[in-house]
């Protein structure tokens, strides 16, 4: 899949929906590339008492489940169809799956396919 590609994916996983006063989905959507060629897609899920987690964790779970740990291209949007980066919360899960993962690439900015690696996110993690 191309960036473009994958992009086009996370914008048809939008779907932003109130399931009740307490839930809350599909406002972020983020599809990643594994290591192992598959692509994932989740998105966000917010409960009001906080709990709840973002996009890009959400298919990393995916990912985890069919036995990856590696990522290699991340392209997230919000509701607005914009690109976004990830949280300081999915840098670390990220980098917390696979010493690998220091060169997943997200996708900044579609025209030029610009990136910026994980490891310029988060240059000193807490681990080494």
């Amino acid at each position: 899949m191309t960036y473009k590609e994958m992009y086009e994916a996370a914008l048809k996983n939008l779907a932003p929906m109130k399931h009740s006063d307490d839930f809350s989905s599909g406002t972020v959507s983020a599809v990643i590339e594994g290591a192992n060629g598959k692509y994932y897609a989740g998105v966000n899920l917010d409960f009001s008492c906080g709990l709840g987690f973002c996009a890009e964790r959400s298919a990393a779970a995916a990912m985890v489940t069919d036995g990856e740990t590696v990522i290699r291209r991340v392209v997230c949007v919000n509701q607005s169809g914009e690109l976004w980066m990830p949280c300081g919360s999915c840098r670390e899960f990220i980098s917390l799956l696979s010493p690998e993962n220091k060169n997943t690439e997200f996708l900044q900015c579609l025209e030029g396919e610009k990136t910026v690696r994980l490891s310029a996110l988060l240059p000193s993690p807490w681990n080494g």
